[in-house]
């Protein structure tokens, strides 16, 4: 299993519901924006999915973004390779479900453009060397 399966399965089982793994499967399209697996990422949560999870308790910070912000699907891309937790995001803030990923957020202010622009650099020369 991978994380996103994992975590699906540790929220049904605090809320009560049915954790076979076909109702996982189930869960796991409903509450993820991307369903399948992939090496890195893949963590962005559905509305119905942030709800869930925060009503299993989970820890989730809260970014504020200084102003709303209309993004386009390059930076989504990025933001769901480079976020390494569960995430959901809307034109005022960005939810995330690790600390870790919290304060790298807010090092950079909740500015969305400047955090995947350097975790993009940061890639390019890694990749070069």
């Amino acid at each position: 299993m991978n994380i996103r399966n994992d975590l699906t399965k540790y929220v049904a089982q605090q809320l009560g519901l049915d954790s076979s793994e076909k109702n996982i499967r189930r869960l796991t399209k409903i509450w993820w924006i991307n369903p399948r697996n992939k090496p890195t990422g893949g963590l962005r949560l559905t509305e119905q999915g942030f709800n869930c999870l925060q009503q299993a308790d989970i820890k989730v910070h809260k970014i504020k973004f200084e102003n709303p912000q209309v993004f386009n699907n390059q930076i989504i891309i990025w933001l769901d390779n480079y976020i390494d937790c569960p995430w959901y995001i809307n034109h005022k803030e960005v939810y995330v479900f690790g600390e870790k990923m919290a304060v790298q957020l807010v090092l950079f202010s909740g500015n969305i453009t400047k955090f995947v622009t350097a975790k993009a650099n940061k890639t390019k020369v890694l990749d070069k060397n």
